[in-house]
């Protein structure tokens, strides 16, 4: 679902000086989009863990529909509507996530792994919230909500993208000190 989030905000981003309601109308989707790829996302590893039908595949699989979905939602979003602040705090985000990628992909050649850890499960879900109330925040300036509304959504995005990124870093550096470890 990453790519139609993806060019669904585009789309959406062409629209707002045209027709802010039908931008609005195609923010609101995209968040229903992005929610509902993100809820399966997490029921899907929740059952495997609970029928304890756990792969290596799968665990590869859901962290890599993770990162798409993640990835293209805000890269689409920094080119088309974040605040330079935000498109700062995705910078660092995706780095991070590209960094130990390459720190996973390198260990991998030497037989071991490099396993998720806790504060990265919490950066993705910060990465997902913030993502989720940016789009909440889009549809609902583009459908003129009431200011509270707008408010809150502005500052709850801006809240988890930011806590996204601080966790990026920490965990990043995490990693780091866990292969320095291994080596």
């Amino acid at each position: 679902m990453g790519p139609v989030v993806a060019g669904m905000i585009l789309w959406a981003a062409t629209l707002v000086h045209a027709d802010p309601q039908i931008a609005g109308l195609i923010y609101a989707i995209i968040f229903i989009v992005f929610l509902t790829a993100a809820a399966t996302d997490w029921l899907d590893g929740y059952l495997a863990r609970k029928w304890n039908a756990v792969t290596p595949l799968g665990a590869a699989l859901d962290h890599a529909a993770d990162k798409v979905l993640v990835t293209c939602a805000l890269v689409a979003l920094a080119y088309a509507a974040l605040p330079m602040m935000l498109v700062a705090a995705t910078i660092l985000i995706l780095g991070r996530d590209v960094g130990v990628a390459g720190l996973r992909e390198g260990i991998s050649a030497q037989g071991k792994s490099l396993p998720v850890g806790q504060l990265g499960k919490w950066k993705a879900a910060a990465e997902m919230a913030g993502v989720g109330a940016f789009l909440a925040f889009q549809a609902s300036v583009q459908l003129s909500a009431p200011i509270s509304v707008v408010l809150g959504l502005d500052w709850a995005a801006r809240l988890l993208i930011w806590s996204a990124a601080v966790l990026a870093l920490v965990s990043g550096a995490q990693y780091v000190g866990a292969l320095m470890k291994r080596t």
